[in-house]
């Protein structure tokens, strides 16, 4: 019984690292994976090489290769195993469409010689810790010293924290005693 097939755009992210020592030996490492599997490559080309939205590993860019395939579901999810196990693909995708766009099949397999395959150095980025500084505002509130009338209401303040508990206590108090003698006024008429 054969599998029913259906076509996929892939993109396959490739480590700088192996591309910088021949992207057209990445890129035909891929076909052969792909195609080991049973998946007919369509379209394979280079997509460019650009900095990643957030490092994975190590890595802050990486070369995306572009694919169009036809393939089963069960030979795609064989093939992400071995492409993440093994070789040059660090991230992959595949994404089901309904078909292959024709200047995309124009391409097809894409020759390009690898000196026209520029990967940049990827350039070590040090963070520079800048010692906290408190805003001014914020310095002059606390390293002024309060005025006369401020003084008081801090005074106030304070005396009121402490009297509320003992205030509380009797009023929680002062509605069950009300409550009773009523109730004995009650019994009492």
């Amino acid at each position: 019984m054969t599998e029913h097939k259906h076509i996929y755009q892939a993109m396959f992210l490739l480590d700088n690292e192996e591309v910088r020592k021949g992207f057209n030996a990445s890129r035909d490492w891929v076909k052969t994976t792909l195609e080991k599997y049973g998946i007919e490559v369509k379209v394979l080309r280079l997509w460019g090489e650009r900095q990643l939205a957030y490092p994975i590993g190590s890595r802050k860019r990486a070369t995306y290769l572009l694919g169009w395939l036809e393939a089963s579901g069960d030979a795609v999810n064989e093939v992400k195993r071995e492409l993440y196990l093994l070789g040059p693909v660090f991230r992959c995708l595949f994404l089901q469409e309904d078909s292959i766009p024709e200047e995309e099949l124009a391409t097809g397999i894409q020759e390009i010689a690898d000196s026209e395959v520029v990967i940049p150095e990827e350039i070590e980025e040090f963070e520079i810790e800048e010692p906290y500084e408190e805003p001014e505002e914020e310095q002059r509130a606390t390293d002024e010293k309060p005025e006369e009338g401020e003084k008081k209401a801090e005074g106030e303040e304070s005396a009121e924290k402490t009297e509320k508990p003992a205030a509380e206590a009797p009023a929680a108090e002062a509605p069950a005693a009300d409550d009773n003698s009523e109730e004995v006024k009650k019994d009492g008429n």
